[in-house]
C-alpha cells in the first residue's frame, strides 16, 4: 500500500499567500485494490474448497485540503484574520475577510473512466475537530445523525456476526461498508444551521473524454468555524471496467493501468473567483489499481 500526496503549488516552502491566497492539497491510496464482486447483491454458501474466492477488497478514502494563512477571530463584531505576514493590503486578507455566502467554495475531485477500472462512491464528508465555536448547535445535529446511523451499524454487526459460510465474503464485505460509512459519517460535519456544506456528482469533459466526479459546495460559516484548514474526503470502492464491444461479452478481468485522479477548488470572494489549480487546471494523482489476489475457500 502507498499513501501518496500532491500539492498546490507543488513546493509549499515557495506558497506567497499574496499571491496566491490558498493551498490545495490531495492524498489518499496510490495502490488500491479493485473490488471484483462489488455487483453481486447475493452470494451463496462456499462450501466447495477447490472453488477460487477472491479477498474483499478494502473501502479508499481520498481527501482534499485548502490551507489558508489565518484563523478567524471575533473582535467587535468584525472577523479579523490573524497570523498575516503583510498586515492589511495582502491579497489573502482582502479575500478571507470577504467571502461570499453560499457557497464560499467549491470543490472538485474527478475520477477517470477507462483503463480497466473505475471508482463507486459510498460517501462524502467535510473533516474538523471538536471543539469547535458553536459546539452545541453541532453536536445536536451529530446526535440526530448518530440516531439515523444506529440501525446500520447494528445491521453491520449483525452480518459480520455471521459465519462466513451462511454469508459469504459479499455478505463480510457489505458489513464492512456498512461500518466504514457510519464511522466516517460520525467523523463528518454536521449540516447544522449556518454549516449546510453539500456534495454532488458531477460530470466534467475533457480532451480524454468525460471525468466522474464529486463536488463540494462549502458555505462561510463553515471556514469561519474549521479555522485555516478545511478539508474532506470521498469514501470509494475500486471495481472492474470490462468495456463490451459489439454485444460480446467479456470473460477476463482487464489488466487495470495507471490514470490520475484530478482535484481543483475555487474560492468566492472580494468580487473575485480564485481557482487552484486553475479553472482548466487541476492537481493530479497517479494511481494504478491492482486486481486482488485469490485464495482457496476454507470449509468451516
Amino acid at each position: 500500500m502507498a499513501i501518496e500526496s500532491v500539492t498546490y503549488p507543488a513546493d509549499l516552502t515557495r506558497w506567497d499567500p499574496d499571491q496566491q491566497p490558498y493551498y490545495l492539497e490531495l492524498f489518499g491510496e496510490t495502490s488500491p485494490r479493485i473490488d471484483v464482486h462489488y455487483a453481486e447483491a447475493f452470494s451463496p454458501s462456499y462450501d466447495d474448497e477447490s472453488l477460487p474466492v477472491e479477498k474483499s477488497a478494502p473501502i479508499y478514502e481520498y481527501f482534499w485540503t485548502i490551507g489558508h494563512p489565518g484563523l478567524p477571530t471575533h473582535e467587535e463584531g468584525v472577523v479579523r484574520f490573524l497570523h498575516l505576514e503583510k498586515d492589511g493590503a495582502g491579497r489573502a486578507e482582502k479575500l478571507w475577510g470577504h467571502l461570499n455566502d453560499d457557497p464560499a467554495a467549491r470543490v472538485y475531485l474527478f475520477f477517470p473512466l477507462g483503463g480497466g477500472w473505475r471508482i463507486k462512491e459510498l460517501v462524502a464528508t467535510v473533516k474538523y475537530l471538536k471543539p469547535v465555536r458553536e459546539e452545541h448547535t453541532l453536536m445536536e445535529e451529530a446526535a440526530k445523525d448518530w440516531e439515523q446511523l444506529q440501525p446500520v451499524v447494528a445491521g453491520a454487526s449483525q452480518i459480520a456476526g455471521m459465519a462466513a459460510p451462511a454469508v459469504g465474503p459479499v455478505g463480510l464485505g457489505a458489513a464492512s461498508a456498512l461500518s466504514a460509512i457510519a464511522r466516517l459519517k460520525v467523523n463528518s460535519v454536521p449540516r447544522a444551521k449556518g454549516f449546510e456544506w453539500s456534495a454532488g456528482k458531477v460530470t466534467c469533459p475533457t480532451e480524454a473524454g468525460p471525468l466522474q466526479g464529486v463536488m463540494w459546495e462549502l458555505p462561510r460559516k463553515l471556514f469561519a468555524m474549521v479555522g485555516g484548514r478545511i478539508s474532506g474526503s470521498v469514501a470509494v470502492s475500486f471495481i472492474p471496467d470490462r468495456r463490451q464491444a459489439e454485444g460480446t461479452v467479456v470473460e477476463e478481468l482487464p489488466s487495470p493501468h495507471q490514470l490520475d485522479l484530478r482535484c481543483h477548488a475555487v474560492v468566492y470572494g472580494a468580487g473575485k473567483d480564485i481557482w487552484a489549480p486553475g479553472k482548466s487546471e487541476y492537481l493530479r494523482l497517479a494511481v494504478a489499481p491492482r486486481l486482488p489476489e485469490a485464495r482457496r475457500a476454507v470449509r468451516i
